[in-house]
Formats: C-alpha cells, sequence, structure tokens
C-alpha cells in the first residue's frame, strides 16, 4: 500500500474528507474489512485524507476494538515516514492485514460525517505558507506525538491528540493554514491535557497506596 506523501500535500483534492468516508462506508459489503482495504479506498490522495482516517477512531467511540493502540501506532509510522520526507508511505503487514468488523467502521463513519461537514464548511484557502510540501516535516514531528500520545492506555486521553490530528489534516486537505496553526495549537493543548492526567494518575496511585 502506498501513499504520496510529497507535492500532493496541497494539491486539491478531487472531493472533501466527507464525501471520502461516504464512499468508504458506501463500499463496505463484507462483514469484516482489514486496515490495508480501508487504505485502499484513499486512492492517490493527499497524506491529509489518510490522517483524517486514522485520527477518527481516536475521537469517536470504538467498542471491542483496542483503537489507540492500533491507530496510534499507524499514525506514528505515517509520521515518521513524513519526517523522512519519503515519497511512498509503507504500512507493515501485520497492520494492513488487521480486521474491524464493518458494522463498527460503519457506525463509526456514520458518526463522524455529519461531524466533518460541519467542519469543512468552515475552511476555506488561506495562509498557504503553512500548507506548503515543506510544513511535511514539522508537522510530522507533531502527529508522531499525538500518536504516541493516542497509542498510550491514557484515560481520556485519545481525543484532545485525535482533533489535534483531524484539523492538522484538513488543513492541509482544504490548503487553510489557519486550520493547521489551530492543530499545533491543539497539539500543544494535548501534551498538556496528557501530562495533565498521567500526574493525576500517579498521584491517585501513590495517594491510594500510602
Amino acid at each position: 500500500m502506498t501513499e504520496g506523501l510529497g507535492d500532493r500535500a496541497t494539491a486539491a483534492p478531487a472531493g472533501t474528507a466527507t464525501a471520502l468516508l461516504h464512499r468508504i462506508r458506501d463500499h463496505l459489503r463484507t462483514d469484516h474489512v482489514t486496515f490495508g482495504e480501508l487504505l485502499d479506498h484513499l486512492g492517490e490522495r493527499a497524506p491529509g485524507f489518510l490522517l483524517v482516517l486514522l485520527s477518527i477512531p481516536a475521537i469517536v467511540p470504538t467498542p471491542g476494538v483496542p483503537a489507540g493502540l492500533v491507530f496510534g501506532t499507524v499514525l506514528a509510522l505515517v509520521s515518521l515516514q513524513m519526517i523522512a520526507g519519503q515519497q511512498a508511505l509503507y504500512v507493515p503487514g501485520w497492520l494492513s492485514r488487521r480486521r474491524v468488523s464493518s458494522g463498527v467502521v460503519h457506525g463509526m463513519l456514520v458518526r463522524a460525517v455529519p461531524v466533518m461537514d460541519r467542519i469543512e464548511r468552515w475552511l476555506a484557502p488561506r495562509y498557504a505558507a503553512l500548507t506548503r510540501p515543506a510544513m511535511l516535516r514539522p508537522l510530522g514531528f507533531l502527529v508522531l506525538v499525538m500518536g504516541v500520545l493516542i497509542a498510550l492506555p491514557i484515560p481520556f486521553g485519545n481525543t484532545v491528540p485525535g482533533i489535534a490530528v483531524l484539523v492538522i489534516a484538513l488543513g492541509l486537505i482544504m490548503r487553510d493554514g489557519l486550520a493547521v496553526a489551530a492543530g499545533v495549537a491543539l497539539s500543544l493543548l494535548a501534551v498538556a491535557v496528557s501530562a495533565g492526567l498521567i500526574a493525576a494518575g500517579y498521584w491517585m496511585v501513590v495517594t491510594a497506596t500510602a
């Protein structure tokens, strides 16, 4: 499975993220779907589309699926390749073959599409300097940190990092530098929130064992 990570980052996509999610939902014809099959639906899209697809499970609950660990790991892999400036995305076979219930994916998309549609109404091409290809490397570092936070078993720690990645991704797709900047700010907030949750958990354990 390959997905360009180069100069397509700021190219005008043939549709929106909402339209892409509709197409993925409409193509769920079996009881289970693999991550490789989900990624295949992206086709020749900018990295933003892949980040959208991977960030949604961190925001929308997926009962019975270790979404944080799996999708956070994939986000980290994507970010490392963004940082390295690679032109093609490599997904390990064990991740590509991992199966998820189509019902879970369908329910997740049904809840995500209306939210995505509302967000995209506020986006427009602006501040192009923040969406140029050279920005993929520094944004990759942020996505890496968010992927690690999503993968960690931090109670309620997935949501803010997931939203941060989603906003950055939509900014890349719509060439909206203001959205990218907002995603960067949310990433910093996510680090602070996660640090606070870890500190609170540590304090509770120490207090309980004292």
